[in-house]
């Protein structure tokens, strides 16, 4: 009971409230400006323009599960006179 009729009579008057609230405002909007000056005055980062082709990879690898590539079929081998020989 006692706790409870201390704690009726401390309430925060509302100039401090006021004033909290305030100084939490300029806070942010001051802190947000300063963000943007700050960004607005780094110097920009140096950007190097080369005329390097980036239109592959450095690394070409052949794609995972793959079979080897195909080779063409070699040409049948013949005999002198033409006639097709099994090898």
């Amino acid at each position: 009971m006692q706790a409870r009729a201390s704690f009726r009579g401390a309430q925060v008057s509302t100039a401090v409230v006021r004033l909290f609230m305030v100084a939490l405002l300029s806070a942010f909007l001051l802190g947000g400006a300063g963000g943007y000056l700050v960004r607005g005055l780094s110097s920009p980062p140096s950007t190097t323009t080369t005329n390097v082709p980036y239109a592959h990879p450095f690394v070409v690898e052949p794609a995972p599960y793959s079979g080897p590539a195909s080779s063409p079929a070699p040409d049948a081998t013949s005999d002198p006179s033409g006639h097709l020989v099994p090898i």
